[in-house]
């Protein structure tokens, strides 16, 4: 994998007007020879973000916050530094260049140009805006969230020839089926909401049907492909990101008008999964900044059952936040449509933290009067709690002792997960850990990735080599990258922390591999030279350089 040559970035830095681009996500105005705006990275109430046109750069004098043009999009988008030149090389129609082996792959315009054909589609169907405007969603929403309407099947057919879009890749993106040796679309009468990625480019749909029939799907979503993965995507927050990192908090909700209609109502920091539970390639957009999560289903035993599995699964994963049942089987878009905001944001105030909300559910479940039946659910909910860590068994002993009516005595503490105790005293174990740390944070950031493809290849990693691979080729959908994510105690790293931890596995490695040559059959003059070199390296890691280990 290649990254942008020097000259790419530097043109492309010069090429770019930096008021044009900060103008094309907030309001900025001309003082004397500068520029100024309400700062996005704080609660501004004055303009405190100044833009020198000049030397491209902006400061903010309250917050601090100050960068050039690639650094304003990263930030406000929260994107990592590639996703960030990438952007803004489309926004400025600027082409790239890479370096040697790298072939840029043109990325196809079909879902963004289909997108934009059933949005405008629904314009000229007044019967389904009706319907938007009874379920409260007014045009606003309508033209944020890009809403469209399918239409018939030969509408989608004959939109895709008149635009010379490839019908063999439409069938690839699932925008059409193939059957009896003709091709059908998917989406065929159908309300649409285009599903974006975190960057803001479309890659799937969903569709609601207004059919009554039985046999008829009420929603639709595309089916998994190369670019769309809903186990990865949560619906809107392409839109939501900026508030979230603002708030520093998120509400996850079950469906598309769940969504669009906290939206509205000025919820800006509202997702949706997409008919999938919270899994592990949730947890990327998770852990960006790290936001308090509210998970915000409804208050059906289907609803009940997605929080109860939710939950877990993100206290398990260290993750603060809380649960928001709602009541008389309403979902948060019928409690904007009945104008009950101001009781939802109390709701959200007072959500039930995790842990509290799965001792509860699983407690419930047991007649507390009966001993044996006493006995069980405090089996069940040990079996629970010794799935967390041992500071929060502690924390929640006194909790759960009061919600079973018993002695805090009875509960005891567990370490966490016996394997990964015997992990940490193998000799491989830090190794293992750096390994691990690296790839968990290459794969969220690949800022990371293309400099630390500058220190390392395949050699350097002993269990994970194909891993490495397999991320070096952008195939974060196999199974052992899922595998990996999901296993990893690593944590997200800043930048110095990231080349921190890269020199001090590269120096581990090194010092590893001075005996390995020293006893090896080479020739002795090539022994004695690669041990001399590496003896070099090892003092240049120990300064704190980072530099390249080869054996």
């Amino acid at each position: 994998m290649a990254r942008f040559t020097e000259a790419s970035l530097t043109h492309l830095h010069d090429a770019i007007d930096i008021v044009d681009a900060i103008t094309h996500y907030i309001d900025v105005r001309k003082v004397g020879a500068g520029y100024v705006a309400l700062c996005p990275f704080h609660d501004d109430k004055t303009p405190s973000l100044h833009i020198n046109h000049t030397k491209g750069l902006y400061h903010c004098f309250a917050c601090g916050a100050s960068g050039d043009t690639i650094r304003f999009v990263m930030e406000y988008e929260r994107l990592s530094f590639y996703e960030a030149v990438q952007k803004l090389a489309a926004m400025f129609n600027i082409p790239l260049a890479y370096e040697q082996k790298h072939i840029e792959q043109k990325k196809s315009d079909l879902l963004r140009l289909l997108a934009l054909f059933y949005h405008n589609k629904l314009f000229k169907h007044e019967d389904i805006l009706q319907y938007l405007a009874t379920r409260s969603i007014n045009e606003d929403s309508i033209r944020e969230f890009e809403i469209g309407y399918s239409g018939t099947s030969y509408d989608t057919l004959r939109f895709l020839d008149e635009q010379k879009l490839s019908r063999t890749e439409a069938i690839e993106y699932g925008v059409l089926t193939q059957g009896n040796d003709k091709a059908y679309a998917r989406f065929a009468h159908r309300i649409i909401f285009p599903i974006h990625s975190s960057t803001g480019v479309v890659v799937g749909f969903g569709g609601r049907t207004l059919s009554t029939e039985k046999n008829i799907a009420k929603y639709l979503n595309s089916p998994q492909s190369k670019v769309f993965n809903k186990s990865k995507i949560l619906y809107g927050y392409h839109l939501a990101k900026q508030m979230i990192y603002k708030q520093k908090s998120i509400i996850v909700c079950e469906g598309y008008l769940d969504v669009i209609m906290l939206h509205q109502a000025g919820f800006k920091n509202a997702v949706a999964t997409l008919g999938t539970a919270l899994n592990e390639g949730h947890l990327l957009l998770l852990n960006k900044d790290n936001p308090r999560i509210y998970m915000c289903y409804d208050g059906d035993n289907a609803g009940i059952n997605a929080a109860l599995k939710a939950a877990k699964f993100l206290s398990q994963h260290n993750k603060d936040g809380g649960v928001v049942i709602l009541e008389n089987g309403l979902d948060p878009a019928d409690m904007v449509a009945q104008n009950k905001i101001q009781h939802f944001q109390e709701l959200l105030t007072n959500a039930l933290p995790f842990i509290e909300f799965v001792l509860q559910r699983i407690i419930m479940d047991f007649d507390l009067q009966n001993p044996m039946q006493k006995q069980l659910a405090l089996q069940k909910c040990q079996e629970y709690l010794h799935t967390l860590t041992p500071f929060l068994q502690d924390e929640y002993k006194q909790k759960c002792a009061l919600l079973l009516q018993i002695s805090p005595t009875h509960l005891t503490t567990k370490q966490q997960k016996n394997k990964d105790l015997q992990t940490i005293h193998s000799p491989n174990a830090n190794m293992n850990f750096a390994e691990e740390s690296i790839l968990y944070n290459i794969i969220a950031n690949k800022e990371y990735l293309y400099f630390a493809l500058n220190f390392l290849d395949q050699q350097h990693f002993q269990t994970y080599h194909q891993e490495f691979q397999l991320i070096c080729n952008e195939d974060y959908d196999n199974d052992r990258i899922y595998a990996l994510q999901f296993k990893a105690k690593a944590k997200l790293l800043s930048y110095d922390e990231f080349k921190n931890q890269l020199r001090l596995f590269l120096l581990q490695y090194a010092k590893d591999a001075l005996p390995k040559i020293a006893t090896s059959s080479l020739d002795s003059t090539l022994k004695l030279q690669q041990i001399q070199t590496l003896r070099q390296q090892i003092e240049h890691l120990q300064a704190g350089e980072l530099v390249a280990v080869s054996v």
